[in-house]
């Protein structure tokens, strides 16, 4: 019989184990999820594990992880919730669907007290304590959680004590555009939160007057290169102030799980030309630099699997433990990072915001690629090739990757390249653009040379150009950079 019990955040400090930081909070979830979830130790049931045995880190550590598909999937919303009570959730978000049918996220009052936490730390970063700040919200509204999180996140912050206040325009360049022209020069600074994509065009049309407000930018939703963020700041006439941007790592699943900081985001500009430290930090397996953000394993306790997956513990309105998203990554401490950089020659702080902070370095996503002759192709090759100066004024960056199968079940590898409003390209543009893809392809995936030095020009992508705006790059929700195999 399941009963409630007040829910908590952590157990009572004398109960906390010894083990590594936030390990006492995410036991404590494991207990309760447990003692309220019905689908939870069915789970554990079907892998063998007694419960009652888990108390230690290497315990936790042999606990079967969860997914979508073997857990998610596998039962009723209801038997997945706390006391099987489906009317607890207070708010209902959505993902994506960046990898199938959207799956619908419930969220709770943890949930507000874990945003409050995450956009209190990332507004500080931008000086907001004692100015007065616009938020512009640019994500997508409704059920996605870019923009709903975003709005009570920003809401929970100014309870705090933040002179914030928020704007929710949406997905809507010209919405934006007046928005942070017409309430914009009334506040200290103004903050422009969106998708990459989004942003950039939004700062691509802006005029004279939006950009001499040189706004921060919160973004989400996909990895950025410093090429890209060098681009932008000098949008906003902030060439010198990386600082001025902030990328978050997080998920519809759990919410957010880390945010860059003036320290992750300097550590990475390093390590963009030192290649030493590149590798010392992140291998040299990944021809694009992670993500790399600092995370509180008190809100979002983070293990990896033998593949270098990521697997959260996350509490709230559907409880996660060791939940795995196929995200790849790794995990690293203050001490890491700091002789890492003292061995490299670099004299900076590594600083974070509360004690047991660390750094998570996030590659990519395996099951997030197109499939061509079985080899994977990942948006991150593309976007560098579009990055490259000699294009980059005249495309956005967005762009759609699909493997097409003809009549006689033959593959050719598509490539649909958005241009700016204004630009006028022609043949020849189109030509070097597909030479820079193409050896952007090559330089990144071994298996890619190695099959386009057996088909040769059969390897090659069909670039065409689209307007700007056309059909497949109108915003809903996120780009989506892949396509199907059709």
């Amino acid at each position: 019989m399941l009963t409630k019990e007040k829910h908590i955040m952590t157990a009572p400090l004398s109960l906390v184990p010894d083990g590594p930081p936030g390990f006492g909070g995410a036991l404590a979830t494991f207990h309760r999820t447990v003692r309220h979830v019905r689908a939870y130790p069915a789970h554990l049931a079907r892998h063998g594990i007694d419960p009652e045995n888990i108390r230690t880190p290497a315990d936790f550590a042999e606990l079967p992880v969860v997914t979508k598909d073997n857990y998610l999937k596998a039962h009723a919303l209801a038997e997945l919730m706390p006391h099987g009570d489906v009317s607890e959730a207070g708010t209902w978000s959505s993902s994506s669907g960046s990898t199938g049918k959207p799956t619908y996220w419930p969220r709770e009052l943890l949930s507000l007290q874990h945003s409050r936490e995450y956009y209190d730390r990332i507004l500080r970063a931008f000086d907001a304590p004692g100015r007065t700040t616009l938020l512009v919200n640019g994500f997508a509204m409704g059920t996605w959680i870019g923009g709903t999180y975003t709005h009570h996140g920003v809401l929970e912050a100014r309870r705090r004590g933040h002179r914030v206040s928020v704007a929710t325009p949406g997905i809507d360049v010209d919405a934006v555009l007046a928005t942070m022209a017409d309430l914009g020069p009334h506040y200290d600074q103004v903050v422009l939160a969106a998708y990459p994509p989004f942003a950039q065009d939004v700062l691509d049309h802006a005029p004279a007057e939006v950009r001499a407000l040189k706004p921060a930018l919160l973004l989400a939703g996909e990895n950025i290169t410093e090429a890209w963020r060098d681009h932008v700041l000098a949008r906003t006439g902030q060439p010198d102030r990386p600082d001025r941007t902030c990328a978050i790592y997080g998920t519809a699943d759990a919410g957010v799980m880390g945010h860059e900081t003036p320290t992750t985001i300097a550590i990475r500009r390093l390590a963009r030309t030192d290649a030493r430290l590149r590798a010392a930090l992140f291998g040299d397996d990944d021809p694009a630099l992670p993500t790399f953000v600092e995370y509180d394993p008190h809100l979002r306790y983070t293990e990896t699997d033998a593949q270098g997956r990521f697997l959260f513990t996350v509490d709230g309105a559907l409880p996660l433990v060791r939940y795995r998203i196929n995200d790849e990554g790794s995990i690293l401490t203050p001490w890491q990072v700091a002789a890492a950089l003292r061995r490299c020659g670099h004299r900076i702080p590594v600083r974070t915001n509360t004690i047991g902070a660390g750094f998570l370095a996030l590659h990519r996503r395996r099951d997030v690629a197109a499939s061509f002759y079985a080899v994977k192709l990942y948006p991150e090759s593309i976007r560098a090739a579009l990055e490259k100066p000699e294009v980059a004024a005249q495309v956005t960056g967005k762009f759609v990757l699909a493997t097409v199968t003809g009549a006689a079940f033959e593959q050719t590898l598509t490539l649909r390249v958005e241009l700016r409003a204004a630009a006028a390209a022609g043949a020849d543009f189109t030509t070097r653009l597909r030479q820079l893809v193409i050896a952007e392809l090559e330089r990144s995936n071994s298996e890619y040379r190695r099959l386009r030095a057996v088909l040769g020009t059969a390897a090659d992508p069909v670039v065409t150009l689209e307007p700007f705006g056309g059909t497949a790059f109108r915003y809903t929700a996120k780009h989506k950079y892949l396509e199907q195999n059709r």
